[in-house]
């Protein structure tokens, strides 16, 4: 398998050569590894240098070194703090301007001193040295939380997570190599550094819940108790934790993660559940999809999975039965299980630990995606009243809109999550899309779509070469919610029209497990001929009056 290459900054103000050697050992199987150390004993020097185009940034710094209003009141105990809310907002600025030109970056937050216990628990009142540093943590932390590719990352929080007793300070390190960082510390950070960066790539992160509902989202059977009689809700202590598994799932559905139904049931006794218990804090408009019956499980999510066009690989399949279990994990390929406790006590703090739905922010698109998906399971009921897909394509009052790019968060955030139909997988920043449109010899397109249902919004991108005599497609994604609604062919009708005219036009395809299914529609469309496996070339283009029969409008600005 090819590495792929990868460019770090280490911006600290302590000699990091033992992180670089860690890291360059420890990331060589899977990465061709270039790292750069920008160690200066002011991190504010580093920070006046421009770095651009890194794809990942870590900054680890000491307070002492970084405030002079901190060193101040190391010396003598003082702190004005009119003049440390200013450095703090001059910090701020650099940090943010490092995310605006980079890809990732991660600032380390400053951890606690624990060993300084001379002032006791005055430490901990107003002015004082463990007020201060969580003081500095917090303002840093609301200055930069807007910026979407910015991590902050508490380091006391992971110390206490990883159960780790190593010394953050070492008096000896400090006056041997003005670094007061233990070596522990130093290898724990690096082993850190080691799994964010891992994890930024491999990590396969859940999109969509599909839930049982007896003895999962409430205690009990629907088919044996009264609605207003399961377990759920204040009355018991099962119904208290079944009542706060519901809190979390709502909040995670209001961050843009999919919630489903997939239950053995009678429909009717589970859904009263729904509308009868008051204690409920999931409603059914909460669901995306709902399938309540007695198929077997694993035919039920993959029609839900079909319904909604989402991957099993970004799936997580909640349910109290190890059988049921067992079954969708045999039948249902890379689909994600939650391993639901035998101890009830510990269903929370389970769920709460699932690595696969972090998140470092939520965007427009997030707040809406259920509605989205939502208003998708309606067209696809809807299809079921046509047997011809295009008198059904019809039906829908499709109007496409393709422009110049715009939404540069939104594209970003399509070629960071858009794999079935991504013909490069190549993942650009909001400042690397915005240096290849200011390049005369590129264009990138949006391309919005809505019909009689709803708007789904920016739901496809291309980035286009273009030179005398050809036009390549370097990049062409599409969402999987608009699969086989001719959106690519309007696509090429109108580049063909308004931007190839009579110029060759090749696209480009880097074929992996991921993309089979624009493989397969290049490899299977007579408007392509393939050059090579890597290469297809653009020989027609869907012709306006078919799109006139498919009530299709196409709308450019």
């Amino acid at each position: 398998m090819k590495k792929k290459k990868i460019q770090i900054n280490l911006e600290t103000d302590f000699n990091s050569k033992n992180m670089n050697d860690y890291l360059k050992t420890s990331l060589n199987n899977n990465f061709h590894v270039k790292i750069a150390n920008n160690d200066f004993e002011n991190i504010n020097t580093n920070l006046n240098h421009v770095i651009k185009n890194r794809d990942f940034i870590f900054i680890i710094t000491h307070l002492e070194k970084t405030f002079i209003q901190y060193s101040i009141f190391h010396k003598n105990g003082e702190i004005n703090i009119n003049k440390l809310n200013k450095e703090i907002k001059i910090f701020s600025s650099k940090i943010i301007n490092l995310a605006k030109n980079n890809k990732q970056v991660y600032f380390f937050q400053w951890p606690l001193d624990v060993n300084d216990d001379y002032m006791g628990n005055l430490n901990f009142k107003k002015g004082n040295k463990s007020w201060l540093i969580n003081y500095l943590n917090l303002k840093i932390t609301e200055n930069l939380s807007s910026e979407t590719n910015l991590h902050l990352i508490d380091v006391n929080f992971l110390l206490l997570k990883n159960k780790l007793p190593l010394s953050i300070y070492d008096e000896k390190t400090k006056f041997l190599t003005n670094n007061s960082y233990s070596l522990d510390m130093i290898n724990f950070l690096s082993k850190h550094i080691n799994f964010l960066i891992n994890d930024h790539y491999n990590l396969k992160k859940i999109k969509l819940i599909i839930l049982d509902l007896d003895n999962t989202l409430w205690g009990g059977e629907a088919g044996e108790k009264r609605a207003n009689e399961l377990e759920i809700g204040p009355n018991s202590i099962k119904g208290v934790i079944f009542q706060q598994f519901q809190q979390r799932l709502k909040l995670l559905k209001k961050y843009g993660i999919i919630l489903a139904i997939c239950s053995k049931n009678y429909e009717k006794n589970a859904l009263s559940v729904f509308k009868k218990n008051e204690n409920m804090i999931l409603k059914i408009k909460d669901f995306a999809s709902i399938k309540i019956n007695w198929d077997d499980k694993n035919i039920n999510i993959a029609e839900i999975l079909k319904e909604l066009n989402l991957r099993s690989e970004n799936t997580l399949f909640i349910d109290d039965s190890k059988y049921e279990q067992g079954i969708v994990k045999k039948n249902i390929k890379n689909i994600q299980l939650f391993d639901f406790p035998q101890n009830l006590l510990e269903l929370n703090y389970k769920f709460n630990k699932l690595k696969n739905l972090n998140k470092n922010f939520i965007s427009n698109t997030d707040l809406k995606r259920h509605q989205l998906y939502k208003t998708e399971s309606k067209r696809e009921y809807s299809k079921r009243s046509f047997q011809n897909p295009n008198e059904w394509i019809k039906s829908l009052n499709i109007k496409i809109k393709i422009e110049r790019i715009k939404d540069f968060s939104r594209a970003e955030e399509m070629f960071s999550r858009t794999n079935q139909f991504n013909t490069s997988h190549n993942k650009y920043s909001i400042l690397e899309l915005k240096k290849i449109n200011k390049d005369k010899s590129y264009k990138i397109f949006q391309v919005s779509l809505n019909d009689k249902f709803g708007n789904y919004g920016i739901i496809s991108l291309a980035i286009l070469k273009i030179t005398n005599k050809e036009v390549v497609i370097r990049d062409l994604l599409q969402s999987c919610r608009v699969f086989k609604r001719y959106v690519e062919d309007v696509l090429f009708f109108f580049l063909k029209k308004k931007i190839i005219k009579n110029k060759d036009c090749y696209i480009l395809i880097n074929r992996n497990k991921k993309n089979i299914y624009v493989q397969h529609l290049l490899e299977e469309s007579s408007n392509f001929k393939k050059i090579n496996k890597l290469k297809f070339k653009l020989l027609s283009t869907i012709e306006n009056n078919m799109l006139k029969k498919l009530n299709i409008v196409l709308l450019v600005t």
